[in-house]
């Protein structure tokens, strides 16, 4: 099935590529069989690595190594037993967070370790999605975390457990390696190339 499959008439799913429709081009292309398939061409521009050296490469994982970390104490953190974790109050905005954590393992697992070109798609989906879902988790445990003691407020228990300062050690452990995620992803110098500096392969 072509990308534009769907454009074309045919009764198939439109790829969610479809927002990116003005990057791409239609072109008839044959497949082993000899058969004619219409498949879309990128035409839009490429975005790179300015510098594809050994130190962006190892920018690029470690931000995916502090994004793999920092989910496995996300859920480390949904499965603790503290003060707030039977308050809905403090838990829906970490539940909620579990899915810009998705999002955020998906975004770094697309990154160009390779120095590969991405493009604008591609661009979107790796560093672009990767920063705003880091962002979002930021915002979520930060409401959690201060839910949680607004919830101790309203119940007067000001007194912390060795689970308690674990739960709080977390959430600040979460924020920190996702505004490490943000920062690296920022610091990595990208440029645009134009169409033809590559070869767009259909697709």
């Amino acid at each position: 099935m072509g990308l534009f499959d769907s454009f074309l008439g045919k009764d198939r799913a439109f790829s969610d590529l479809k927002r990116y429709v003005g990057d791409f081009e239609v072109v008839e292309v044959r497949d082993q069989n000899g058969r004619v398939r219409k498949k879309a061409r990128y035409t839009g521009v490429w975005t790179v690595l300015r510098d594809a050296g050994a130190g962006t490469r190892a920018k690029l994982f470690a931000a995916a190594a502090a994004a793999f970390v920092l989910m496995g104490i996300y859920f480390w953190l949904l499965l603790l037993t503290h003060a707030g974790s039977g308050s809905l109050l403090v838990m829906a905005p970490l539940l909620a967070g579990l899915f810009p954590g998705l999002y955020l393992i998906f975004g770094v697992l697309s990154l160009p370790f390779g120095g590969q070109p991405m493009r604008r798609d591609q661009y979107m989906r790796s560093f672009i999605r990767a920063s705003r879902s880091a962002a979002a988790i930021d915002a979520f445990v930060l409401a959690g975390l201060l839910l949680s003691f607004v919830y101790r407020a309203v119940r007067k228990d000001w007194l912390f457990l060795p689970e308690d300062w674990r739960f709080i050690a977390g959430c600040a452990a979460v924020l920190l390696l996702s505004t490490g995620v943000i920062l690296i992803l920022r610091g990595i110098d990208l440029t645009e190339k134009e169409n033809g500096a590559y070869e767009a392969k259909p697709v």
